[in-house]
């Protein structure tokens, strides 16, 4: 840790031809020499690379865009995968309130993530995350927020909105969790974060006539296990304070802001899973073919149509094993996310006197199923596997 101005940076790797005598944990290697100038240079320098106690930075470099090059190439690529594929679907009229989309590799989900983003552009985004690092950290119980000013992109920061702080204040001490450590380390809303900008201040806001191209924020909310009547009574009380807050700013339901639900579906095989065996069809093609029907069928009984709170637990019904230590029947990694998220948007509308919302699924695919996409230029990479052996299933859904 190399401690400067104020700021903490864990240094991975830096041009040593510029800056010396400074060690490298994990290289081995010691640069000799570093001038003044260099040290002068060090807390921007760092600041850039590696963001400030301010600004979160992406942790996955593989699987998702870091420049505009890369998402534009992304972008360009899922396009043409999803009109090869018969191309965009015809969606409800009006604007969108909601969605789950998936967080998996760009290679593998980015035309998923696309079908459903490309709807989006809007004011602010509640943004409810996995936390995928909780439960082996022993945390439950909790809503994590984060305590960064802005979240770092491909096209740049997006702030993070102040009615966050409001709601760590409003909320019964008890549930509430202020961690950056949760939220650096997660990356379930970092995967959303460079479409939702390509929609707004890329050049897909610029595709839509916006000419200023205003910036948006995001309200990152990460979910743990929440036992018995404290889910609904957290739902109750975040729903509470959230509307109090976008109330008070004037703020509409799909006209200011919308509920954006980060999932993958199934984890599917018995490779690749640290050791546990998620293939109960068997990892044949008739397997994949079995859990592909049950994922689909999780989505167009429990997930789409006119939502309900029979619904919501009939998915948890479906896909929640209940218990701290194995959280799934089914491993989908939203078994949290996506029933606390859909609580929350069914009492925002609820709030707001509209009816409850309707779901249409976008998009279902799978890591194999198209398979890959096709990069020319500089795209991104596969930080896993994907064969019968090993693969996710990727569900799009839009709430109007």
């Amino acid at each position: 840790m190399l401690n400067t101005a104020g700021f903490s940076f864990s240094i991975r790797s830096i041009d040593c031809s510029k800056f010396r005598m400074i060690f490298i944990p994990g290289s081995g290697k010691i640069c000799r020499k570093i001038t003044l100038a260099a040290a002068a240079a060090l807390p921007l320098l760092f600041s850039s690379i590696f963001g400030s106690d301010l600004t979160r930075v992406p942790v996955d470099s593989v699987g998702y865009a870091l420049t505009p090059a890369q998402m534009e190439e992304v972008v360009r690529a899922s396009e043409s995968r999803v009109i090869g594929r018969g191309g965009f679907p015809e969606l409800p009229k009006g604007r969108i309130i909601g969605g789950i989309c998936p967080h998996d590799d760009y290679i593998y989900a980015g035309h998923a993530y696309l079908k459903l983003t490309r709807q989006i552009d809007i004011p602010l985004v509640v943004i409810i995350g996995v936390s995928h690092a909780a439960r082996r950290s022993g945390v439950r119980g909790k809503i994590v927020f984060d305590d960064y000013k802005a979240w770092k992109g491909p096209y740049g920061d997006t702030g993070v909105s102040s009615i966050r702080d409001k709601l760590i204040d409003a909320l019964p001490e008890d549930i509430v969790l202020v961690s950056n450590e949760l939220h650096g380390k997660e990356h379930s809303i970092e995967g959303v974060l460079p479409f939702l900008q390509y929609s707004s201040i890329g050049p897909g806001g610029k595709e839509k006539g916006k000419k200023d191209r205003p910036g948006f924020e995001i309200l990152p909310v990460l979910v743990t296990f929440l036992p018995g009547e404290s889910f609904d009574s957290a739902v109750e009380d975040l729903s509470t304070a959230l509307y109090a807050e976008l109330k008070e700013r004037n703020m509409i339901l799909g006209r200011d802001y919308l509920v954006l639900i980060s999932s993958d579906s199934v984890h599917y095989g018995d490779e690749g899973w640290g050791g546990r065996d998620h293939a109960p069809f068997g990892t044949g093609r008739e397997g994949y073919e079995k859990a592909v029907a049950r994922d689909i069928e999780i989505v167009e009984t429990a997930l789409t149509g006119n939502l309900s709170r029979e619904k919501t637990a009939l998915f948890r019904e479906k896909v929640d094993s209940f218990e701290f230590e194995w959280p799934y029947k089914i491993p989908w990694c939203g078994v949290y996310s996506i029933p606390f998220g859909l609580s929350l948007l069914c009492r925002l509308s609820e709030m707001e006197g509209r009816d409850l919302p309707d779901g249409v699924m976008i998009d279902y695919s799978t890591s194999l199923d198209p398979g890959p996409l096709k990069f020319i230029g500089k795209g991104t990479g596969a930080t896993n596997i994907a064969n019968l052996r090993h693969w996710v299933g990727y569900a799009s859904v839009g709430y109007w």
